[in-house]
């Protein structure tokens, strides 16, 4: 029965997906000229959906899958809900975001509790407070450049502690220092946006820092590099999970590098969204998808997802990013360019999953 009401949370995220990809692409259209009318104000901003409601829903949905908690269960459904309604000006969408944030920590505390493990709990519940305080900027995500890496941010730990998980099983003392980074790198843009906002060259510094202390605590990346632990073969998933991970790892420092170099970019902030968010979090995502459903499921991978499908993901963002570059040489280049790329991301991350779906056995 827990599975069931959770599953119905993972739909209420896979829809808060299509919804995110419908209004973004209706904004696209909109700066095109197209006939079509005014998104509504009641409408949240895309960056709330895709990283509050759709990514936010679907990494609580996950955590509940392997610890259930019977009278918490409620907690996925209404951070969906204060998600999609946060924006909006009656202080009560407020107020359920913090209820719903409450719920996920003491969620977060029974997980320490069973597990003996402080890390993963503490720095998933400083995530959760990072990502909440985004969500309510009167325009959430869109509101700054600050706060659109905050959200983003939100991901990258929340990810970051599941990659290094392991390597902290076998006391490395690298890990834990990558534990605390995450840590200070989340206050730190707590500060940023309570208290007052510094350089984004610094959090750019901060951010490949913190990403070269995830690649070289990832398991799977050790494997690669001839520390094995486990002294096992690897399997073709293990190797598609190892190449597409290093993938996401190159994006993530691509964006450390880009905010370095935050003012000589015309369109950072797009710079900025688009390698993390499609780049780096998006690519997580695609190498995680077998695992995540074939959990869901109780089914197991016969065979890796398609490369094919993976790197034309790859492609098409790869394209959005030369968009953002150009756009002050040729803006209709770039106008046409979020567009097409767009609509392509979509249609190919529908058919990756379920190309990986086809793949359970």
């Amino acid at each position: 029965m827990e599975r069931r009401i959770l599953k119905f949370s993972m739909l209420i995220g896979a829809l808060s997906f299509v919804l995110a990809i419908v209004i973004g692409v209706w904004r696209i259209a909109l700066t095109r000229g197209f006939l079509l009318p005014s998104i509504p104000e009641f409408l949240p901003p895309h960056g709330n959906i895709m990283v509050g409601a759709f990514l936010g829903t679907l990494i609580i949905f996950e955590r509940m899958l392997a610890l259930p908690v019977k009278w918490l269960l409620w907690v996925p459904f209404l951070w969906a809900l204060s998600s999609l309604t946060v924006h909006l000006e009656p202080i009560v969408f407020k107020a359920i975001n913090l209820i719903s944030l409450i719920g996920w920590g003491i969620h977060r505390w029974i997980a320490y509790s069973t597990f003996k493990h402080l890390w993963n709990p503490l720095i998933e519940f400083i995530a959760y407070i990072l990502l909440s305080l985004a969500l309510m900027k009167t325009n959430g995500l869109a509101e700054s450049p600050i706060s659109a890496i905050a959200g983003l941010s939100f991901a990258i730990c929340v990810i970051g502690v599941e990659r290094i998980e392991l390597m902290l099983g076998f006391k490395k003392f690298t890990a834990k220092l990558v534990y605390a980074l995450l840590i200070l790198y989340s206050v730190f843009l707590i500060f940023n946006l309570l208290v007052y906002e510094m350089a984004i060259q610094i959090i750019g510094v901060a951010l490949i820092i913190t990403t070269i202390g995830m690649f070289f605590n990832d398991a799977s990346m050790m494997a690669k590099f001839g520390e094995n632990k486990f002294k096992t073969p690897i399997s073709g998933l293990q190797k598609f999970s190892r190449e597409t991970l290093t993938i996401a790892y190159i994006w993530l420092f691509l964006a450390g590098v880009f905010l370095t170099i935050w003012n000589s970019i015309p369109l950072a902030k797009d710079v900025i969204f688009h390698s993390i968010g499609l780049g780096f979090i998006f690519t997580m995502i695609l190498s995680h998808a077998p695992i995540v459903l074939g959990s869901t499921l109780k089914k197991m991978p016969k065979k890796p997802p398609s490369r094919f499908l993976f790197y034309l993901f790859q492609a098409m963002t790869i394209a959005r990013l030369i968009g953002d570059f150009i756009a002050p040489v040729s803006l209709e280049l770039w106008k046409w360019s979020g567009w097409i790329t767009g609509t392509f991301h979509f249609v190919i991350f529908i058919l990756y999953i379920f190309n990986v779906l086809r793949n359970l056995k």
